[in-house]
């Protein structure tokens, strides 16, 4: 009798649980209108022109009708306006939410003052971070240039044509790097993934003559770069090494 009695509230209780562990698995999935929405956005103000919908749905691989009506909910809400011709820019809202992303981002905010103070005004001097295999600079200062012409002075930048690319991509696995990139960009970047985990920091040589170098910011995801120097020999290689390092554990002390 009590068996009897309890085995439905067994049951029961069995029933609530698996109910309770679909649920916990199916809102611990990414939200995908969520994902796309930020991507449409990120891809939209990186573009630097207007933009039509059909464009952008190539860039990002999407269906036009979705990039479409993910642009008109967010010029909804002012992130997203159009021209004349209906293509779409960045609209005032951007302008609001770049402001609290700056002040947000402990990053930004320490690595700022310390790169106007310490960067080495004779090169050039690079912070980025990687964003869907484009390396994206908040900070890109050349010789003779303004702290207000360095901050975001540079376009997005496709992570294999960069050393902070590079030095970033290293913390992948080559099997994934080697899904994402054709056999021509692996042959470059190969090497230099190598060499970021092995000794922590990239040095590239470039074709040209020019030498770039980039070092990791740990728990930012982000990175440190020097580039702008020609025909450096080995001493001069290892002098701007020894500066590269002391700046970026600068960039990352606590006050």
């Amino acid at each position: 009798m009590i068996f009897t009695a309890l085995y439905p509230s067994v049951r029961a209780v069995k029933s609530s649980l698996r109910l309770h562990t679909l649920k916990a698995a199916m809102s611990s999935q990414p939200n995908q209108s969520l994902i796309d929405g930020i991507r449409c956005l990120q891809y939209l103000v990186s573009s630097g022109r207007a933009i039509g919908c059909r464009e952008l749905a190539r860039l990002m691989g999407i269906n036009t009708t979705r990039v479409n009506r993910l642009l008109m909910t967010m010029a909804s809400i002012g992130l997203t306006m159009q021209d004349e011709h209906r293509r779409y820019l960045p609209g005032p809202g951007i302008h609001a939410l770049a402001a609290q992303s700056i002040r947000g981002s402990e990053l930004f905010s320490r690595a700022l003052p310390r790169l106007e103070r310490d960067a080495p005004r004779d090169i050039v001097v690079a912070l980025g971070v990687l964003w869907e295999d484009q390396v994206i600079y908040i900070w890109h200062s050349v010789p003779g240039s303004q702290t207000t012409q360095a901050l975001a002075g540079f376009h997005m930048l496709p992570a294999w044509q960069s050393v902070i690319g590079m030095a970033l991509l290293a913390a992948e696995t080559d099997e994934a790097l080697q899904k994402r990139f054709t056999a021509e960009q692996w042959q470059q970047l190969a090497p230099h993934v190598a060499q970021q985990r092995s000794e922590g920091r990239v040095v590239w040589h470039h074709d040209d003559g020019e030498v770039s170098m980039a070092k990791p910011l740990g728990a930012h995801s982000a990175a440190l770069a020097f580039a702008g120097m020609w025909q450096a020999d080995e001493t001069v290689v290892d002098e701007r090494l020894s500066e590269l390092h002391t700046l970026a554990r600068r960039l990352t002390q606590k006050p």
